[in-house]
């Protein structure tokens, strides 16, 4: 059996990668944005929500450096992240490919409440908000 002389292209599975790696990073952006509001604004036990907005970013952390290695692993390298009015955008490699990922604001935030909620273990179907 011979070898491959290329290296396998880029999969779906790879680009995901991708996709969560920049909604984990925007993730944590959010939440010292949240944490850095909470403490600026008059609350009664304002500690409380920032204890548990600090350990949010603690388990989002703990996710993202997971995924690196997982990147690591497949060969993929975001070399450069941008953000623009219209989204974000990565420059990335993987196994040699270059490729790129942007993704609308829109789209963004819709994953990144979605992502959020998970981990807070909230159904967002039952909010009545959007």
């Amino acid at each position: 059996m011979t070898v491959p002389s290329t290296p396998p292209a880029p999969s779906e599975a790879d680009h995901l990668l991708i996709k969560k790696y920049l909604i984990y990073t925007l993730m944590l952006d959010v939440l010292e944005q949240d944490i850095d509001s909470i403490r600026q604004v008059s609350l009664y036990m304002p500690e409380v929500y920032i204890m548990r907005l600090s350990k949010l970013q603690s388990e989002v952390t703990v996710s993202l450096t997971n995924l690196r290695s997982d990147m690591r692993t497949r060969g993929i390298r975001v070399y450069e992240e941008s953000k623009q009015k219209e989204g974000m955008e990565a420059l990335y490699l993987c196994r040699g490919y270059r490729r790129r990922l942007f993704l609308l604001w829109t789209f963004a935030k819709t994953e990144v409440k979605k992502e959020m909620s998970a981990y807070l273990g909230i159904d967002l179907s039952t909010c009545s908000e959007s």
